[in-house]
Order: structure tokens, then sequence, then C-alpha cells
């Protein structure tokens, strides 16, 4: 063996790695290192059937098959390995450093192609974010939490500060859901806990310790994911602004996020979401709805859910939250934007003194 391996404590100093998971299909979305590629050596189904000669025969017989299946393949995945080569120094994996990362590597080491290999696999990864993640009890700092009726912007808000530079934990992004109901329309299947927590523990390590935090007043569950106690605890604790936009932005702006992924689609995601709080609405309503949905109405279909169910319920949810808020009018998201630059700003200055900001409103008036 001459190709270079690596523990995982030393993952982050290959610059400009380019990860490779040489596992199936699905034990790669069941939860892998975030940014790798996907290259398997073999199908959910050829796995299965070598997992069973293994138990009903030998490990020898196993490895026999396994290489007898994947020599067929050797040119297929050296070639996408080459592709992915012209991006950066490839570091491969697969469960816990065995045959499959060994094999992928040997490959290209025979072509005198540099490439590393993970020792310990997704294993040793997955154990490391499980060690670093206990040992959080609270962020360097206060975040700056941003509350506000369903379509204000806040996500939209979260990744313009992002792009600004501005250190920003996107909850719902680490858990592909919006956090409601509806919030896996057009997203997909939500990520599971072993993904969140990836992301989580890729943002938390990178967060300089001197620069405020932005986030979403997320609720605790987060579709398929629930944060740490320690970070619901930090939000709560958090600086916290309330942001505002008229009706007609919000629906607007709720049209932009769904509607691209294809009103046919959108359509039967609504009335599958819709099915699982039938039983709040009156039979009235619920046939208007439908209506609605038929006629593939989108915007008052959203006024009229926003005004029934969302609101109602985040103005409930708002009165978890003691002591005041700043507000910020997300009419203009570029001048929202910098409103909360400024109110960073003023709280890395004055800590707690931005809270006496003239555009402070009480939480009994939030209501």
């Amino acid at each position: 063996m001459k190709f270079n391996e690596i523990n995982v404590g030393d993952l982050y100093k290959v610059p400009g790695r380019v990860l490779v998971d040489v596992r199936s299909p699905s034990e790669f979305k069941e939860g892998s290192i975030p940014g790798s590629v996907n290259v398997p050596l073999f199908t959910d189904e050829e796995r299965a059937h070598i997992g069973t000669v293994y138990k009903r025969e030998s490990p020898a017989a196993a490895r026999r098959l396994a290489m007898l299946t994947v020599s067929p393949k050797i040119p297929q995945v050296v070639v996408q390995m080459e592709e992915l080569m012209k991006q950066g120094e490839l570091v491969v994996f697969c469960w816990r450093g065995g045959m499959r990362s060994y094999a992928a590597c040997t490959f290209m080491e025979l072509l005198k192609y540099p490439v590393t290999r993970l020792r310990g696999g997704y294993r040793a990864y997955r154990q490391l974010v499980i060690e670093e993640l206990a040992l959080y009890t609270g962020l360097p700092q206060r975040p700056i939490v941003l509350h506000g009726l369903t379509g204000v912007g806040k996500t939209r808000l979260l990744l313009m500060l992002k792009e600004r530079g501005h250190q920003v934990l996107d909850l719902e992004g680490m858990a592909n859901h919006r956090g409601s109901v509806f919030g896996w329309i057009g997203l997909g299947e939500p990520n599971n806990q072993k993904t969140f927590d990836s992301h989580l523990w890729e943002s938390l390590r990178k967060l300089d310790p001197s620069r405020p935090v932005f986030m979403e007043a997320e609720s605790r569950r987060i579709g398929r994911s629930v944060m740490p106690e320690w970070l619901d605890q930090a939000k709560r604790a958090g600086l916290h602004v309330l942001v505002e936009a008229p009706m007609e932005q919000r629906v607007q702006r709720l049209m932009e996020d769904y509607l691209p992924y294809g009103s046919e689609r959108v359509t039967q995601e609504l009335r599958e979401a819709l099915s699982s709080i039938r039983r709040r609405m009156s039979n009235e309503n619920a046939a208007e709805f439908e209506h609605l949905l038929g006629e593939q109405a989108f915007g008052p279909f959203c006024a009229k859910l926003l005004h029934l169910y969302y609101d109602p319920k985040y103005q409930h949810k708002l009165r978890e939250y003691p002591g005041g808020m700043a507000l910020v009018d997300a009419a203009d998201l570029e001048e929202a934007v910098s409103r909360l630059e400024e109110l960073a700003a003023q709280m890395k200055q004055g800590g707690d003194a931005v809270i006496r900001d003239k555009n402070l409103v009480e939480r009994g008036n939030l209501v």
C-alpha cells in the first residue's frame, strides 16, 4: 500500500479536499460527511447479496463475490474519480475504513494518482460529531434570533446575511425542512438526525466567538430533526427581533418559494399536507381550500392559510418569549438586512443596551 491515510481528526487539515463516499446509495442517503460525493462500488442490492453470502457461507466467499462484482466497474469508478480530482485532493472513505475504500484507493494508486484514505470511515466521523456536540453547553455569545409570521422573509434574510459574510445558523437548511406542517413541500425528503447533527457541527466549528450569530426562532423539532437542548436554551436567551412584512408581500414570497417546484407537484403536496390539519378547520373552510387548490389559485390559498392557521399559531408561539423584541420592517429586504447589521453592531458595542432601542416592542403588544 502506497496511498496516504489520515485519521478523522486530520480531515480538516487537507486543503481543497474532495470527499468521496464509496458506500452504497442507501448508506450515503442515511448519512455522510457534508459535501461528500457518492461514487458507490456496489448497488444496494449487490451490497445486500454480498452481506448474505458473508453470513451464510464465509467471509472469503463474500470477498470473492465482492471482487467479481466490482471488477467490471473499475474503469467507470476511475473515470468518476479522475473528474473529481480536478476539484482537489481526493479523500476516500466507506463505513469504517474497510475493504471498499481500500479497493478504491488501490485502483487509483495503480494508476499513480495521489489519493488519501480516511481511517475509520464514516463511522469515525459520526463518532467525532457525537463527541464534539456533547461538549457544547452554549454559543460563544447571545445569538440574534429572528421571529416573524410565516412569509415575512426570515430565511431570505439569513441567507442574505450569510452572503454578506455574517455568521448564520440556518437550522431549516440543516434539516431540509421549513419547520411546519407544510414545511417539506418542494424540498424532498427531510434530513435525518445524523445529517442534521453533521451540518450543525460543521457550522458550529467554524464560528468566530468574537462575532454575533444570526438564527431563526425555530421550534426544537424541525422536520425529522431535533436541535440540542443547549442550543434551544441559547436561542431563548438571545436578542429577539420581530420581523414584519405586509400580507401581500408575505403571500408573494411564499409563492416564489414554492411555485418553482411545479404547480402540479405543489398542488398534490399541498393537498397531502392540508389533510393533516383537516380536523382543525370547519367543513366550509376545508371545502374552500380544496376549491382553491383545484383552481390552482395559490395566492388566495396562501392568504387564507396564513389567516386561519399560521398566524394564530405563531402569535401563540410568540407568547413563549418574555421581555421585548426589536422590530425590523422587511418590506424591503435590503433595508431589513442593514437594520439587522445595525442591531448586531449595537449589540457588540453595548451588550443589552440595544434592548432600549426606540423600535422596541414589548411582548404584550405582539398579539
